[in-house]
């Protein structure tokens, strides 16, 4: 069975080539486009890993990432943000992300982070 990763993401396009870019990398791919969708999603399907946007329509990415951890979750959850600085990232892993990717990005940049937080669970498990 596929490492599995939930794209939380309100851009229809983007989600798209992260998609197709993640299947070719041979990772299985679920997506939802608000955060309340993401927390169905996650109760639906076995996720190893989560990609959360900052900025989405429902409220922001960091609070969706606190409810996932609050509901139990304990995979890797990587944020997307176009904000920068070391703030953002404090507040992101403060939040319970594992990792932070700032917009913008090159897709194998994305494929490179979630093989890096997959590996630890493959060791372990």
């Amino acid at each position: 069975m596929p490492t599995t990763v939930l794209i939380v993401e309100d851009e229809p396009d983007l989600v798209h080539v992260m998609e197709l870019t993640l299947k070719r990398a041979g990772f299985g791919v679920v997506a939802a486009a608000t955060g309340g969708e993401g927390r169905t999603m996650l109760a639906q399907h076995e996720v190893h890993v989560v990609v959360m946007d900052r900025g989405l329509p429902d409220m922001d990415g960091l609070e969706a990432t606190q409810l996932l951890r609050g509901d139990g979750y304990d995979g890797a959850i990587i944020v997307v943000s176009g904000h920068v600085g070391g703030d953002h990232v404090a507040a992101s892993l403060e939040a319970g992300a594992d990792e932070v990717l700032s917009k913008p990005f090159k897709l194998a940049e994305l494929v490179e982070l979630v093989h890096h937080v997959v590996a630890p669970v493959a060791e372990v498990g």
